[in-house]
């Protein structure tokens, strides 16, 4: 993009400038293609006359390009460049986009090999050993005999912590979670390190497991790691205080940190660091801040290794995840704090494969270092004595930490777009450009969001047809198949408007077509900035940063000499492909595995080519100015993406959805109502259930068990269920629930109905659900109502039969299973 600006003087310094403007870019709407190009060739003709044959002919393509500085020359490497059909030499073509790959190559490998944790420590070592321990007692849910026992373990090693105050904390109560309700008893494990103020720092991680796995990933890691934290932090003096909660129920309601807000020490807590898991590998990232905890957003930047996207915040707040965290908790008493976690290899999360074998090397060590690092700055000397408002935050390759003021980035991006309107007006009258092809290049690539969703949307749609769901087992396919076509979508708008000015302008330079696209996809980029720090949207900050550099590469270009100009630009791009590159990193080894098992009819590959946007537009824009520089592509390229694309799809349509290292979760219950006979259900969570891919079939030839409506039957299995009752005057009055003494794991009762409230707690859209644990003696709650209401009481049991056992054995070798009982006891209303 870099030209031979001179200011020699030449004959043609006084004519007109509308006489001489570069026609790749101004070409005038009333003459076609061939009457441009002849009169290019007269002017050059007269021009050769004026100054007597001697020399070569003046700059007409860059208007006044003897004169001025920035005006293009018609060298004789240009001329060989353009050809004589006008089309530009393939050595530039390639070797732009190669130099573009090479860049985008590097950028994406940075962004993955900067951010691996080094191998553990003795610290990690240690703490993977407490993990083995916790894991070697299998499922450990809240309430249960086996999470006692997972507690016992780490009231244990505390009380070896020289310091340390421990305390065990047994507590009962009601906690309101999203749309049900769970009452509950619980069991907490909290140790203090007294400092000489009482005001304290709460760090948290919970020792119960899903009922799907061990939980050595999710919480078991973090677990260890804090043991062995809190062990490095004894033999440190603190200003403040230091409180460690091993609480033992999270998983099912956040019972565990509302059963702490009542402990006495909680009265003393101010800030708090949760450590968390939705994965069993990588660096301990930074998801989820408070609106107001902006101070210690910019502390975690003083971590060994700081890393953390605000992306998982805006997901968060967007509704985006239907999950929570205990930081649910403790932000509702007022409390400042962080949310980390660990979310790499998200395919064993919540699984049976939820093993120690599976965490990721130096994770431990990670969550350690950080850990130590965090709670000394807080318990130190840190000035927290005010807050702020969070900022947007992002690491660049765990070196780097960067915080953006959400009222600072809306007014600075304003101010860029200021700066670059004095810039765009500058570069019109420099490089002879007319602003109203810049402003038709800028809505050309705004045109980029609408046509990477249509492309996404399309993409998506043919991948559902052709093979469903390929991109779970194979993650890599959404980064060369689907978002490079996603971007190619992007940048259709801008190929097009390009195509149509080659047609009228054919014997054109390109250099003014590629300043053009400069300028255009910056104030694209710019208001999109602007738009997205307006409304809040996280992610906005790859515009941001993307608006500052290309204003940083317009200038560069204005002032910088010869084929330095270019330099400022190239630089960008790369910086630019760097952040791009760890977002799209983050955002895919998120989306994939969680996307993968969402609950949906429906397939989720449009859903996950749409979320790809975020990412395809920027790099769209970016790229766009290159795109233009390299010029028209070789005849009949257009055959190399529509190849691309029938091979993607043929890719798609042949690798399985599913393989061992990214299984399918196979859900197993055995459902055991009263009078009725037992059957094994299977259920996958996903659009591709078990039984649309023949599981249950197979299943039911390999172990005898007979399939009926997409069922196995089975034998029932005896449980140490409790006694389910109920009792009403009539069809308004309160139905009594009574269930007696039990050791379900989990009680859910679910009513449906006008007007309810159950145990004091109002529902609203007709239908409660009331969860309850740790409830072994009995239980009785009362359902208040306007009219007839259908009750469902199910208890649910890690205790499975022999049935359950061979089915789950005989599943094939690409999925992982799990099994549960649940006993099933329903009421209704007589409505005769």
């Amino acid at each position: 993009m870099t030209g031979g600006e001179g200011r020699t003087a030449g004959p043609l310094k006084s004519r007109p400038r509308d006489a001489v403007r570069p026609e790749t870019d101004e070409a005038s709407s009333g003459r076609g293609g061939a009457d441009e190009a002849s009169s290019v060739r007269d002017a050059a003709a007269a021009a050769s006359s004026l100054r007597g044959g001697v020399g070569p002919a003046p700059n007409l393509h860059g208007g006044a390009g003897d004169v001025r500085p920035g005006a293009d020359d018609v060298s004789r490497e240009t001329s060989r460049l353009v050809g004589v059909a006008g089309r530009p030499g393939t050595a530039r073509f390639f070797g732009t986009w190669a130099v573009l790959g090479v860049f985008l190559v590097v950028a994406f490998g940075l962004a993955h090999w900067a951010t691996r944790p080094a191998p553990d420590g003795e610290a990690g070592r240690a703490a993977l050993a407490t993990t083995q321990r916790l894991e070697d007692l299998g499922p450990h849910v809240a309430g249960s005999a086996k999470v006692t026992e997972a507690l016992d373990i780490v009231a244990g090693e505390l009380k070896a912590v020289p310091g340390l105050e421990v305390e065990r904390q047994r507590a009962s109560g009601t906690y309101r979670f999203h749309d049900r309700a769970v009452d509950y008893r619980v069991e907490n494990v909290i140790a203090r390190q007294p400092g000489d103020s009482d005001d304290a720092l709460l760090v948290n991680v919970h020792v119960d497991s899903a009922m799907e796995g061990p939980g050595a990933a999710d919480d078991g890691v973090n677990v260890g790691a804090l043991i062995q934290a809190a062990r490095q932090l004894a033999g440190q003096d603190h200003h403040r205080t230091v409180i460690y909660l091993f609480n033992g129920g999270e998983e099912v309601g956040l019972t565990g940190a509302d059963a702490f807000t009542r402990h006495p020490w909680a009265a003393d807590v101010r800030w708090f660091l949760n450590l968390e898991a939705v994965g069993s590998g990588g660096l301990p990232i930074l998801f989820q801040a408070g609106e107001d905890d902006g101070r210690l957003v910019e502390l975690a930047g003083n971590t060994a290794r700081p890393y953390g996207s605000v992306l998982g915040q805006w997901l968060f707040q967007a509704g985006l995840i239907n999950s929570d965290t205990d930081a649910r908790v403790w932000r509702a008493q007022g409390w400042s704090g962080l949310d980390y976690a660990l979310f790499e290899d998200g395919y064993r999360y919540h699984t049976p494969n939820d093993r120690v074998v599976g965490i990721g090397s130096g994770s431990a060590q990670a969550v350690t270092d950080m850990t130590v690092r965090f709670a000394s700055d807080v318990a130190g000397s840190a000035d927290l004595s005010d807050r702020k408002p969070a900022p947007y935050y992002f690491d660049v390759l765990s070196r780097g930490w960067v915080t953006l003021d959400p009222l600072r980035t809306r007014i600075g991006t304003l101010a860029l777009l200021l700066v670059l309107a004095a810039l765009t007006w500058r570069a019109c009258r420099v490089w002879d450009l007319r602003p109203g092809r810049v402003a038709a290049t800028a809505g050309a690539a705004l045109l980029a969001l609408p046509a990477a969703v249509l492309a996404g949307l399309v993409l998506g749609a043919a991948q559902s047809l052709v093979g469903p769901h390929s991109w779970f087992a194979h993650p890599w396919l959404v980064h060369l198949v689907t978002l490079p076509l996603v971007v190619l979508g992007a940048l259709t708008p801008q190929l097009l408007l390009e195509r149509r000015r080659r047609r009228r302008a054919p014997d054109a330079t390109r250099r003014p077509a590629a300043r053009t696209a400069l300028l255009g996809n910056a104030w694209a980029v710019g208001l999109l900035g602007v738009v997205a720090a307006w409304l809040g949207i996280g992610p906005g900050y790859l515009l941001w940063i993307a608006t500052a550099l290309l204003v940083v590469s317009i200038g560069g270009f204005l002032v910088l000499p010869g084929r330095w100009r270019a330099v400022p630009l190239l630089v960008s791009a790369f910086v630019s492909f760097v952040l791009i590159a760890q977002f799209t990193g983050n955002l895919f080894e998120l989306a994939v595995p969680m996307m993968g098992r969402l609950p949906t009819a429906l397939p989720m590959d449009a859903a996950l080519a749409v979320a790809s946007v975020l990412v395809a537009v920027p790099l769209a824009l970016i790229l766009a100015p290159f795109a233009v520089y390299a010029g028209r592509p070789p005849r009949r390229s257009w055959l190399v993406p529509a190849a691309f694309t029938v091979c993607g799809l043929l890719v798609v349509g042949l690798v399985s959805p599913y393989d061992s290292a990214h299984p399918k979760l196979v859900e197993l219950f055995q459902e055991q109502g009263e009078g009725e006979d037992a059957r094994i259900v299977l259920e996958g969570r996903d659009y591709l259930t078990p039984q649309k891919l023949g599981v249950v079939d197979q299943v039911a030839r390999d172990t005898g068990l007979r399939a009926r409506d997409g069922a196995l039957t089975a034998r029932k299995v005896p449980v140490p269920e409790g006694t389910v009752s109920f009792s009403t005057a009539g069809t308004t009055a309160p139905v009594r629930i009574t269930l007696g003494a039990n050791r379900a794991e989990l009680i859910r009762i679910t009513v449906t109905g006008p007007g309810l409230s159950v145990g004091g707690r109002s529902f609203d859209g007709g239908e409660a659900v009331v969860d309850v644990v740790g409830r072994f003696d009995g239980y009785t709650v009362t359902v208040e109502r306007s009219g007839p209401v259908e009750i469902q009481v199910d208890q649910v049991f890690l205790k499975t039969g022999e049935d359950a056992k061979r089915a789950l054995a005989a599943l094939p070798d690409w999925t992982v299973g799990h099994a549960q009982t649940v006993v099933q006891r329903t009421w209704a209303d007589d409505r005769r």
